[in-house]
Order: structure tokens, then sequence, then C-alpha cells
């Protein structure tokens, strides 16, 4: 009875089930980051004007207004190539992991700042925002360790 507990397996995924999470996390997370992306740059004086009054970013909003849609786009070209694919999963990760970060700190701030990521998102409330953060960092987690294992 012990040996066949001992011998129980765990179920293994098939490397077309991995591609197909992998490929599913890939146009997942491409999909948001063009998306948020444009939703910034089509409001840039709006979102600009929010980092602006961030206790945090405050004198570097212009940057950080620059940056954040620019890396969106890059991560996405990241994606989109088979090559760096497994940068750009990496790189989505760090960046959700910079966002929820900046979410809690908001959070413990007491800042009453209105979210800056354009479209349906900016109608989430904080707390709403770190969990649909947290399914992604675990989305990109998943992705990166399914990537060609």
């Amino acid at each position: 009875m012990e040996s066949i507990l001992n011998n129980r397996r765990y179920p293994v995924l098939s490397g077309k089930t991995k591609s197909i999470i992998v490929e599913k996390t890939v146009y997942s997370f491409i999909i948001l980051f063009i998306y948020t992306a444009t939703s910034k740059i089509q409001s840039f004086e709006s979102f600009e004007l929010v980092l602006s009054k961030s206790v945090l970013i405050g004198k570097y909003s212009t940057l950080v207004a620059w940056t954040v849609p620019s890396l969106e786009i890059l991560i996405s070209a990241l994606l989109i190539v088979p090559v760096t694919r497994r940068l750009g999963l990496f790189s989505s990760l760090a960046i959700m992991l910079v966002f929820t970060i900046y979410l809690i700190y908001m959070i413990n701030s007491g800042s009453q700042l209105i979210c800056t990521c354009g479209g349906v998102l900016s109608s989430l409330t904080w707390k709403q925002h770190i969990w649909f953060n947290a399914v992604f960092i675990v989305l990109a987690l998943t992705g990166v360790k399914l990537y060609k294992s």
C-alpha cells in the first residue's frame, strides 16, 4: 500500500498543452499591454497630470508617462517575436510586480489618486486592481515555467 502511495505521480502536461498555455499567456499579455499603452497615449495629458500628483513619482511624471507605455509596447514586441519571447515573459513578470508594488504603496499611503491604467481597468478599485495584477503575475510565472521546459 505504501509503495502505491509513493509511486503516485502528479499529472504531467504534454508539450502541446504547455505550448497552448504559454501561447494564451503571451497573447493575454500582448492584449493587456497594447490596450493599456494605447489608452495612456490617447489620454497622455491626463495620465501625466495624475502621475505628477503622486508623492512617489511627482517630479518624474513626464519621464514615467513616456516610459510606461513605451515599455508596454516594447514588452509586447518581445512577446511577439519567438526568439525574445522568454525575455518578454520575464519582462511581463517584472513590470507587473512593479505595478503591483506601486498599487500597494498607493493604498498604504492613503493617496486618493485615480487609476491611470486606461480604459476599463480605470474603473477598478485599487484592491481589485491588485487582484487583477496578481492573476497576471501568476500567468507570467506559469509562462516562464512552462516556456520550452
